[in-house]
């Protein structure tokens, strides 16, 4: 079928979730627009979640049946949608989504390759669940093993991708865009739910997904222009650790994990503040905590901090915090019940994986005022002011007394950091600090739940200050994770936050323009660089593969068509690089992939397997010996070898001749060759190459 066409489908079969999932979401109670701004990403939750526990009991069919959810889904929520004719919050939600998503696939089009970073084991990741007969899926990189690593939100991809047939190299860029739409509309919905209008969330949804960070205004006064600036840099703003923020991540089109969970996150906040804003019943309880379970399936890491923004969420309410007792251990049990039911929605993958884990400690290293500024300024300086507004909103003194204990807070503050010399601490503390006793206090009125978000986000900030997560980064990047994690999650706690902090710190209305327009300056350069990059670009396109040559782009071809249980042999080398393009493109697990990623995602006991097989490799593609292939090939087993263009570049000549004499050319085109020695459960083939 003609990419173009598969493409609209795929897009058409989204938006027919979405129709399911308004339907879900009005009867959660959330108005019309929030329910469309936050419908397709719950109608694929819909489609997916009973299709993958079908899967986990031993169903193969498992994508079928997602597509026939979604199809129900969709005819239901298309009733719906009839019945309610909310046809005005309909348009302006789809005008938000679909503006977002055009604007994150424009500032892609001119580097839509999929190689190189993360993305080649992202492109895996899906391609291995289009072709999983159960869960966990086969782990693409480590042929007759299963995925051990965490897949929910790629999962919630592959039905729309499998009922379109819309090829992947296509696919994962749609998906970029979708994923920013998604998020985006989501943001602006939060942002004016907390903040009471369609212009708090406009600002929710700049800052969120399109702002950069004040970094990229300090490059261009210094010189750079707005085509050289250098993104890379304000990604790895804080010495030896990655400081991605959502802007960065969308234009790189990493398919992570932080990025796949950022709309199931936003949409869980939605659907908190809604149940925390009245008294919730059952099944809005059982569809937050569907979302939370499958936000935790889906990236661990954002588990902790999206499960505390919901509870605060319930529990700060917009007359007074709940402590237990009376209706507050009603909203304490729901976080319970949330917590619990989030982990049974999604039991079998819980129970399948092993996190990698090494415990908690100290820092050693800290960030300076400079760095995090240049990072999150926009976003921090808000809050820090909104917290000294709220610290003279608690006082009932006049004028003098009020300005006089905040100049005296001031003082201490940065006495303290001058002692200590550690001054990020210091005023990350000062301003938690306040803004968590003004949600406990009775004066933050209406505002506690932004408030109790804001708290939550410059917690986050805080974190890396004080403890990291143990990882094999080593000493120097000890931080790397942990801030990297922790920086991107606060970044749109205080994005959603954001209106409201505003507001709380500057009461004049002029006040107000001045300060969101100083923000918005500082973070403009930043998308304004990534457009006008597209307005000098030699070249457009949304084809990830665009970079492989002719005749891997037909071995890949080949290998989706191939039987699940066929294991394909590739080149071998470091990772974050071109090596392992086969595999990933096509899902068909290779002997070795990234060894790296195998290291990091199983620890140090795998180390004797990958070697192992890197030997295996290596003796395959090398030994020129025609007899040792084959042993090699039906000894692992192998039941096809790859000699493209990796291949011919790094083994030699007699090594490759060996491999065609040893097996049957099943395909050759544009100099590559694919050379079979066997299918999946027969005995492999003895031939002579032809």
């Amino acid at each position: 079928m003609n990419p173009s066409m598969t493409i609209v489908i795929f897009l058409v079969l989204v938006t027919a979730a979405g129709l399911g999932g308004y339907a879900l979401l009005v009867r959660v109670g959330l108005d019309d627009l929030e329910a469309w701004a936050g419908g397709r990403l719950a109608g694929l939750v819909l489609a997916v979640l009973p299709a993958w526990w079908l899967g986990v009991a031993g169903i193969v069919q498992w994508r079928p049946l997602g597509a026939a959810c979604l199809v129900l889904a969709a005819a239901g929520g298309g009733y719906v949608v009839w019945r309610r004719r909310a046809w005005r919050k309909i348009a302006v939600g789809e005008v938000i989504f679909w503006i977002a998503f055009a604007l994150v696939l424009f500032i892609r089009l001119d580097h839509p390759d999929i190689a190189l970073t993360e993305k080649p084991m992202d492109l895996g990741i899906l391609a291995s669940l289009l072709r999983a007969e159960a869960f966990p899926p086969p782990d693409m990189w480590l042929a007759s093993e299963t995925l051990p690593y965490y897949y929910w939100g790629a999962l919630l991809w592959t039905v729309p991708l499998w009922m379109s047939s819309l090829p992947l190299e296509f696919g994962y860029n749609l998906i970029v865009g979708l994923v920013g739409g998604m998020v985006a509309c989501t943001m602006w919905v939060l942002g004016r739910r907390l903040g009471g209008s369609h212009w708090s969330g406009l600002l929710a949804a700049f800052f969120g997904v399109f702002a950069g960070t004040p970094d990229g205004f300090r490059q261009l006064v210094a010189g750079a222009g707005l085509i050289r600036l250098d993104y890379w840099h304000s990604s790895r703003q804080v010495a030896d650790t990655i400081t991605e923020f959502p802007l960065f991540t969308l234009w790189l089109g990493d398919l992570h994990p932080h990025l796949l969970s950022m709309p199931i996150i936003c949409l869980a906040l939605l659907v908190a503040a809604r149940v925390g804003s009245s008294k919730g019943g059952v099944f809005e309880v059982a569809i937050l905590a569907v979302l939370f379970g499958v936000a935790w399936a889906a990236n661990p890491w954002c588990m902790p901090p999206t499960l505390v923004a919901i509870a605060l969420f319930l529990l700060a309410g917009s007359d007074r915090w709940y402590w237990p007792g009376g209706e507050g251990s009603r909203r304490w049990l729901t976080v319970v019940a949330v917590a619990a039911g989030g982990w049974i929605v999604t039991a079998p993958f819980h129970l399948g994986f092993q996190a990698p884990f090494e415990g908690v400690k100290r820092v050693f290293a800290w960030t300076e005022p400079s760095e995090i500024l240049l990072y999150g300024g926009c976003l921090l300086i808000p809050a820090a002011l909104a917290a000294l507004a709220l610290l003279r909103r608690a006082m009932e003194d006049d004028a003098e007394v009020r300005r006089a204990v905040t100049l005296a807070f001031a003082a201490a503050v940065l006495v303290l950091a001058a002692a200590v010399g550690r001054p990020t601490l210091i005023f990350l503390l000062a301003c938690l600090a306040l803004l968590v006793v003004s949600v406990l206090g009775s004066w933050a009125g209406r505002d506690r739940p932004a408030i109790a978000l804001a708290s939550l986000g410059v917690f986050l900030f805080l974190v890396p200050e004080f403890v990291y997560v143990v990882d094999g980064y080593g000493s120097e990047m000890h931080r790397m994770n942990t801030v990297f994690k922790s920086y991107i999650q606060g970044w749109v706690f205080l994005a959603a936050a954001l209106p409201v902090l505003v507001g709380i710190a500057v009461r004049a209305r002029w006040g107000r323009v001045v300060w969101i327009s100083a923000a918005v300056v500082l973070a403009v350069p930043h998308p304004l660089g990534m457009v006008a990059r597209q307005m000098t670009a030699a070249e457009w396109g949304l084809d990830g593969m665009r970079w492989m040559p002719a005749g891997d782009r037909a071995i890949v071809r080949y290998l989706r068509e191939q039987p699940v249980g066929t294991v394909v042999a590739e080149a071998v080398a470091g990772p974050y690089s071109e090596y392992a393009r086969l595999s990933s493109a096509s899902g068909v697990p290779s002997l070795l992939g990234w060894t790296n990623h195998e290291l990091v995602w199983r620890g140090n006991e795998i180390l004797e397997e990958t070697g192992r097989r890197e030997e295996v490799i290596r003796q395959i593609y090398t030994s020129g010996d025609p007899d040792l292939v084959r042993s090699l090939t039906e000894n692992e087993p192998v039941h096809l070898v790859a000699l493209g263009s990796l291949e011919h570049r790094d083994y030699p000549a007699e090594g490759l001749a060996a491999v065609v004499e040893a097996g049957e050319v099943v395909l050759e085109e544009d100099g590559s060759l694919l050379v079979r020695f066997g299918h999946p459960g027969t005995v492999a083939v003895t031939g002579d190459g032809q």
